[in-house]
């Protein structure tokens, strides 16, 4: 072998050696960063030191508190029960850019600067009641629990004891934060993907003498092709995500479009459901996910003064993002849904940010797990929890998860009598430890109630259902029964005519009191839109056209 090609083959090994340790870095960089960086000592802050400009490493740990522009942001030992605390951070003084940064950066170490301050009571009992309610909802869910049978004096012991607990770990210091620094480290991994396949193709024609003018483009072709090709709508998907607000997002559904394929994978788990999507949309890939579909809700049909058909939906769950999907995948209708992106971990608040590609590439899945919506044929419907036992019909029919019915019936059903041929015939599973039933309703007037008792499914026409059974009969009222039906019936009236805006005021009457009202929704059923509210916030509504999503 001559010397040249000798040289040359140690150089690009050398590149090789090069390009893993980029994406070994873009994989581990920030870790090993946060191995050096210094944290604020909030143990040890002096009177002399407030007032003081400061510099500081943090890992992004924070606590969306509902006051604007404002955090609470874990500062000490991230693996520690002990060493730590809650900090304020007012983020006011940055851009919306900046601002974005700090909250897209979850889990990851910055450096911010800024002004530290004492916090005044106001602020401070503010900060307090905001993280009581962004952790109450957690601490009713315990408290309430059925089996643990607390007395009320038992429950109100241990909220005061959960408040303490979170009051103690809040510090009365407050950073003005005036810039944030961050590096980036992921896109070092492909970089360092491109740079060692480059140089281990040109060490291959080195090695074996092999003419780089006719491998190389070939190689580069086939490296660009086969993913894009691959790949080409979820990229499209992908860049069809639209950010709204903090927490609402829009998607179109380019990539998620097997429906009848769905209702044929005999899926009768939430799991069995999630395996079934990865093995045909994200070829093969294991199923990551550990879902709750715990949740609770409020729905009614009515009809505007003008004879417009409404289907109104309040969707409680705690603290998550919102994706409005659109779907007209071939053969099917044109459909808007709402889909909770948090139970699948994308989210503002967890390590994947839903602006990051990784929450987008997650978000493709969330067709098959709309929770309502409408179609063009005027179809609207919803999924409710029940606290009874869970549903497993055994009749020789295929199976079907009772989550896939949503997507089924809005592609493909027409009429409320559709949507219930479409569930009779399969077998309904619910899983999840507990069961669930469907509000359908349409243009032409007419609502059902659907549930399965003891293995059977039953049909209720009543205009509106909260979480308890809706059903006359030994089941009727069992789950959470509560006044929320009740109000929306009175609400109402015989005869159910109510503007859009007194639909909306009517799901803010019956909103859940525990701020876990993650969205309210009212879908038009003539006029194909859909007008949405997030986290009980009815002073601001975003309204959305089909023609809009398409």
């Amino acid at each position: 072998m001559k010397k040249r090609n000798k040289k040359a083959i140690i150089i690009t090994a050398l590149v090789m050696l090069t390009g893993i340790l980029l994406v070994f870095a873009g994989l581990f960089g920030n870790r090993i960063a946060g191995m050096f960086s210094k944290g604020l000592d909030y143990k040890n802050i002096q009177p002399e030191d407030l007032g003081k400009e400061i510099r500081t490493d943090i890992v992004v740990y924070y606590d969306d508190i509902d006051i604007e522009h404002k955090a609470l942001q874990f500062v000490g030992d991230i693996t520690s029960e002990d060493d730590f605390a809650y900090i304020l951070l007012d983020l006011s003084a940055l851009s919306e850019e900046d601002e974005e940064v700090y909250y897209s950066m979850s889990i990851q170490h910055i450096t911010i600067q800024g002004r530290l301050r004492a916090v005044g009571d106001a602020e401070y009992e503010e900060t307090i009641e905001s993280l009581y309610r962004y952790y109450d909802d957690y601490i009713y869910e315990n408290i309430n629990d059925p089996e643990k049978n607390y007395t009320d004096a038992e429950k109100a012991d241990l909220l005061e004891k959960s408040h303490e607990m979170l009051r103690n770990n809040v510090i009365p210091y407050c950073i003005d934060v005036k810039s944030i620094e961050s590096f980036n480290w992921i896109p070092f991994i492909p970089i360092g993907a491109v740079l060692f396949v480059v140089s281990f193709i040109v060490e291959i024609c080195f090695v074996f003498k092999l003419k780089k003018r006719i491998v190389l483009p070939v190689v580069f072709g086939l490296m660009i092709g086969i993913p894009a090709v691959m790949f080409f709508n979820h990229i499209r998907t992908i860049l069809s995500v639209h950010k709204v607000s903090d927490s609402l997002y829009t998607m179109k559904n380019i990539e998620c479009t097997d429906t009848r394929g769905m209702l044929d994978s005999n899926s009768s788990s939430i799991n069995g459901l999630l395996d079934w999507i990865f093995d045909n949309h994200l070829y093969g890939m294991s199923n990551p996910f550990e879902t709750d579909f715990d949740f609770g809700c409020a729905t009614f049909a009515a009809t505007t003064p003008e004879g417009d058909h409404l289907f109104g939906r309040n969707f409680d769950f705690p603290e998550t993002d919102t994706l409005l999907i659109y779907s007209h995948p071939k053969g099917a209708y044109e459909s808007v849904g709402m889909a909770d992106i948090g139970i699948m971990g994308v989210s503002q608040n967890t390590s994947i940010s839903p602006d990051s590609a990784l929450g987008k590439a997650v978000m493709m899945i969330t067709p098959y797990l709309v929770v309502d919506g409408m179609n063009e044929m005027g179809v609207g419907a919803g999924i409710l929890q029940l606290e009874v036992e869970e549903t497993h019909q055994d009749n020789g029919k295929p199976d079907l998860l009772v989550f896939c019915a949503i997507r089924g019936i809005l592609d493909y059903c027409a009429s409320v009598d559709e949507a219930l041929v479409l569930l009779d015939s399969y077998d309904i599973h619910s899983d999840a430890d507990c069961d669930y039933h469907l509000f359908i309703t349409d243009r032409s007037g007419r609502y059902v109630v659907v549930e399965w008792l003891d293995g059977e499914m039953v049909v209720t026409e009543h205009p509106s259902c909260t979480n308890s059974v809706v059903a006359p009969g030994p089941y009727f009222d069992m789950g959470e029964p509560d006044d929320r039906k009740n109000t929306v019936d009175a609400c109402l009236g015989l005869d159910r005519i109510v503007t859009e805006q007194e639909a909306m005021e009517i799901l803010d009457k019956v909103h859940n009191e525990y701020n876990m009202t993650e969205w309210s929704c009212v879908y038009n059923l003539d006029d194909f839109t859909v007008t949405i509210c997030l986290d009980a916030d009815y002073t601001k509504a975003y309204t959305f056209s089909v023609e809009e999503l398409r």
